[in-house]
């Protein structure tokens, strides 16, 4: 693999991918796309992603041009081509995909939207952001009670822990406190002491949400 590039910005999403990229010890460029300017609609970024959405990994690939969009298919991708973090086959390989997928379609999405109506909407709806918000109480306790007797979601760590972890460490967007779920507060801790999702967490460089 060669000249390989993270179209990203300081997004949960964006930093699942760069805390998976650090801890293959990946040698890899960052390109700042930066979503609260609207740099994710320019023409150059377009065409490699139509949906106008980052991430995206671009490489180098037997002299052509590969371009991966969406964090869940770049983990599975790069996981699986590195055997990290992903069982090759078996019950272990299943449980990983489907704690992956938990994370993928439900506490994602669930806390973008109540990050949507607790701070981002130009207009407020209480009801719309306590209903969202139990979508994501619902998801944390789900978490938390999966992890009361294993150290991360599929029992070793896996793609699963860090596509959840960059979500998890912005919990304060959903008006919820990770300390009410002592479990996955435990899980947080451990896992942002990893120095490689440290490193993850840290890109773009300088870049925020504010």
């Amino acid at each position: 693999m060669e000249d390989l590039a993270l179209h990203m910005w300081a997004t949960p999403n964006s930093r699942r991918v760069s805390i998976l990229f650090e801890e293959l010890g990946l040698d890899f460029d960052v390109r700042p796309v930066d979503i609260r300017a609207g740099q994710q609609f320019e023409p150059a970024v377009l065409a490699l992603n139509p949906f106008g959405k980052v991430p995206i990994a671009v490489w180098q690939d037997q002299g052509a041009q590969r371009v991966l969009p969406e964090s869940g298919a770049i983990l599975l991708h790069f996981a699986e081509t590195a055997c990290r973090f992903l069982p090759a086959d078996g019950a272990a390989r299943d449980e990983t995909l489907m704690w992956l997928m938990i994370v993928l379609t439900a506490l994602g999405p669930h806390s973008s939207q109540a990050h949507h109506w607790s701070e981002l909407a130009p207009e407020r709806s209480e009801s719309a952001l306590a209903h969202h918000r139990d979508l994501v109480k619902r998801d944390y306790r789900l978490l938390d009670d999966r992890l009361e007797n294993q150290p991360y979601l599929a029992g070793d760590y896996s793609i699963a822990d860090i596509a959840a972890y960059p979500w998890i460490d912005v919990s304060h967007w959903t008006t919820l406190d990770i300390k009410d779920f002592p479990n996955l507060d435990t899980w947080h801790r451990n896992v942002g002491a990893r120095p490689a999702v440290a490193r993850g967490m840290a890109l773009p460089v300088g870049a925020t949400l504010g």
